[in-house]
């Protein structure tokens, strides 16, 4: 994904022009989506979280400096919303499991894998799959997301050893099932 924004586009957001604004969305719609789907679980709650990010990001856009990639500036106010919007949650919201397709064998083992690691992930409490989304795929470190979720980076260093702990003994788990079918098969 080409994640730079033109300082012409950007000017013109910043002066409200509602062609430039669209412009930024539909650059910037699927990667926001993206980080909200992995950090909540759940499409249609990651469709408000992206919808809202963008409405805050375009009424807040003059704060944007430059010193640092729009994206990753958007990037922020997404991960903020979606955390917002976990706390708001109940603790028993339903799951929904994406569709996976593969051309070839090895697409099939490596989605698998894949698929293994979105169901253990999936399993795993709102505030555990946040910290490892945030920490190994987004590349935050544990000061940003203990500021994020308001606690010490202990604590997040603490969610994240337990979560791919627990993450380790599901997809190890998931294995030896597979493994006990195969034989007794």
């Amino acid at each position: 994904m080409d994640t730079e924004l033109d300082e012409m586009t950007l000017a013109r957001a910043k002066r409200g022009d509602i062609h430039a604004c669209e412009q930024i969305y539909r650059k910037f719609q699927r990667p926001a989506f993206t980080v909200a789907v992995r950090i909540c679980k759940c499409r249609e709650l990651a469709r408000d979280v992206t919808q809202e990010a963008f409405i805050t990001a375009f009424k807040r856009i003059r704060q944007y400096r430059g010193d640092a990639p729009f994206w990753g500036w958007l990037r922020r106010v997404v991960v903020n919303h979606a955390i917002s919007a976990l706390r708001k949650l109940p603790k028993h919201d339903a799951v929904e499991m994406e569709d996976y397709m593969a051309s070839s064998k090895g697409d099939v083992e490596r989605i698998n894998h894949g698929m293994d690691l979105e169901q253990a992930l999936v399993q795993l409490g709102d505030e555990d799959r946040m910290v490892v989304w945030l920490h190994d795929v987004e590349g935050y470190k544990h000061r940003e997301i203990a500021h994020l979720v308001g606690k010490t980076e202990s604590y997040s260093k603490t969610r994240l050893n337990r979560a791919r702990a627990k993450l380790r003994k599901l997809i190890s788990d998931d294995d030896e099932a597979a493994l006990a079918g195969t034989i007794n098969a």
